[in-house]
């Protein structure tokens, strides 16, 4: 239910000279401003009461804002409700009504937003959390997007950090199942995804005893029978996960055509707390620290860039 969606914050300015990839400032001087600053004000200026965008009807504020200027990390909530449909809201015990949510009622999901700009750079790193696969980025991006226009007059780019610019350790991890969620039952599919293993209730396919499913990387590999066997189960559910472990730690993945970007989200794990089904604060900040280090290493090797953990 709970996953992150990691993204590489960049400012791209056409007119700088030198070739294409040269023209990307260095996050910590653009012109006179820096991005971990400019991130940090935007947030607290709308730490205070709600704001309306109309053209999308929802609301947003952030809240709990903690920052460190020694690792330049930034941690947030991102409040952000949607409203203009009337709807009940039933007790799931009694099957009764509690509430009648007017039209301009708008219930709060609680997202929490993660940055790390490191000195030097010419790029950041930002953590998007969802919730049943609805996430902020699209919003955070407009009202970001157009502040930082405002005060640079340039314009910030957050695109999918995908597996082959960080996380490559998670490539060669061993697939302990796959997971095909919002299955439509059909009498044949155990015939046509054999190649991965045997499967089990609800379509969770296991390897049998002692074996594994392969490596992450053979669910990337176009010419695998792992991804065609992906391929072929994609066609009766509507998103395809695979958990893989790697030195006693497990994450799960997105995989398969519904994702844009491999490995674009990762499902929170077991180690992060819930509180009455939100992730606790600083058990999901920890747990995104953990994997922005992994990030780290492989982009930027023998510099010893990490977060505070």
């Amino acid at each position: 239910m709970h996953s992150v969606a990691p993204y590489l914050m960049r400012c791209y300015n056409k007119s700088l000279e030198g070739k294409q990839d040269q023209r990307y400032h260095t996050l910590d001087k653009i012109g006179q401003h820096d991005l971990f600053y400019l991130l940090n004000d935007f947030i607290s200026r709308n730490s205070n009461d709600y704001k309306i965008v109309e053209e999308t009807k929802q609301v947003y504020q952030f809240s709990d804002l903690v920052i460190d200027e020694t690792t330049r990390e930034i941690s947030a909530w991102f409040n952000v409700g949607s409203y203009g449909i009337k709807s009940d809201i039933i007790n799931i015990e009694t099957g009764s009504v509690d509430f009648e949510k007017a039209q301009n009622n708008a219930e709060i999901i609680k997202h929490f937003v993660y940055f790390f700009v490191p000195k030097g750079f010419n790029e950041s790193i930002a953590f998007m959390h969802a919730y049943r696969g609805i996430g902020v980025k699209t919003l955070f991006l407009k009202l970001f997007g157009d502040f930082f226009q405002t005060a640079t007059n340039l314009v910030i780019q957050m695109n999918p950090l995908s597996y082959d610019n960080a996380v490559k350790a998670w490539l060669d991890a061993t697939a302990k199942e796959v997971r095909l969620t919002k299955f439509v039952g059909v009498n044949d599919i155990a015939d046509e995804v054999k190649m991965l293993g045997h499967h089990e209730q609800e379509l969770v396919i296991k390897p049998p005893r002692n074996n594994g499913l392969g490596k992450l990387r053979d669910y990337l590999d176009r010419n695998s029978d792992h991804f065609k066997a992906v391929e072929i189960i994609g066609e009766y559910g509507a998103q395809i996960k695979t958990v893989v472990e790697m030195n006693g730690k497990q994450k799960t993945f997105n995989i398969g055509r519904n994702v844009s970007t491999p490995l674009c989200e990762i499902e929170v794990g077991e180690e992060v707390n819930l509180i009455d089904g939100v992730p606790d604060f600083k058990s999901i900040q920890k747990w995104i620290r953990e994997i922005v280090n992994e990030y780290a290493a492989t982009m930027y090797p023998g510099l010893n860039i990490r977060t505070s953990i």
